[in-house]
């Protein structure tokens, strides 16, 4: 293992709670794709990191341990609180808001491996033969959005320069990508809050691309969650000056009963979703939920979020 991915194990060990462990099995396949390593939580509270392909252990360990941190270090996370009533629906929601979310992520994965000599010539290589197998050259429409969500992260890996041969093999799909790129290549993502505002514009502009090509919008603004990161100044200030309240559409994940979704006033995304018994949907209830401070309403509800 090489020094630096050493030290940033024990970084991450520093920062939880549980023993973690590392696992390293299989043989090498030659190629590196972002499912050759894992998490798994046993039931003691030990965290295993898993990598399954041997090709390149450190620039895979190093990538699951950067996921790993960056949560530690309480940048938002995408979570998934509604149903739309439609099963397969909901998945292709989660495929695709994960893989945007997981896009602005992986940047800074690949910014810190960059800067630790991880990104070598061969594990360039390698990511490249990984797209190549998993990621046709264009045929029909019929995958369009998975290359563009494909592309959209080996853009990220590559600091936007694609081989020739690539970007003549997906001429519909890169140009929607490279916007998708471009637009959050121009955030900065190195802080909870800048990571967070670079996913709710990634997020939404990937509704206008899709639209675009005649699909249906995603609307994760208010399906997906992604958790808020607030001012203390945010914190003392009453929920109705935050977030307002949204009888969604959609259903609790938990509870099966309509959902309550907090959408912040100033990006209109979904921060969390509030577990409500029907009891307390009364105007009344609610008149007296929205003056209680956001900090309590968080605490109650024990709800994820961090401070900037």
């Amino acid at each position: 293992m090489q020094e630096d991915v050493e030290t940033l194990l024990n970084e991450v060990k520093e920062h939880y709670d549980h023993p973690l462990e590392v696992d390293i099995s299989g043989e090498a396949s030659g190629v590196l794709t972002h499912d050759q390593s894992h998490q798994q939580l046993k039931k003691d509270g030990t965290l295993v990191v898993a990598v399954t392909d041997t090709t390149n252990v450190d620039y895979t360990l190093s990538h699951e341990l950067l996921h790993l941190l960056f949560q530690m270090k309480g940048y938002p996370q995408l979570q998934f609180h509604l149903l739309s009533g439609d099963p397969q629906v909901d998945d292709q929601l989660y495929a695709t808001s994960t893989s945007l979310y997981n896009a602005a992520v992986h940047m800074l994965v690949v910014a810190w491996q960059r800067d630790h000599n991880l990104l070598t010539d061969a594990a360039v290589a390698q990511v490249l033969a990984g797209f190549k197998q998993n990621v046709p050259a264009e045929a029909d429409d019929q995958l369009v959005i998975y290359r563009v969500l494909s592309l959209l992260d080996l853009l990220g890996f590559l600091n936007g320069e694609l081989p020739a041969e690539l970007a003549n093999a997906y001429p519909q799909a890169l140009p929607l990508a490279r916007e998708l790129y471009d637009l959050l290549d121009a955030q900065k993502l190195d802080s909870p809050f800048g990571l967070r505002r670079a996913v709710v514009h990634l997020l939404a502009r990937f509704d206008t691309v899709i639209e675009r090509l005649g699909y249906q919008p995603t609307n994760d603004a208010e399906f997906a969650t992604l958790t808020p990161v607030l001012s203390h100044r945010q914190l003392r200030l009453t929920l109705d000056q935050v977030f307002m309240i949204k009888h969604s559409g959609y259903r609790d994940r938990e509870t099966k009963e309509p959902a309550y979704v907090a959408m912040g006033r100033s990006d209109e995304q979904n921060a969390f979703v509030l577990p409500l018994p029907e009891k307390e949907t009364t105007p009344e209830a609610f008149q007296q939920l929205y003056q209680q401070s956001l900090n309590d309403i968080l605490t109650q509800y024990r709800l994820d979020y961090t401070i900037r």
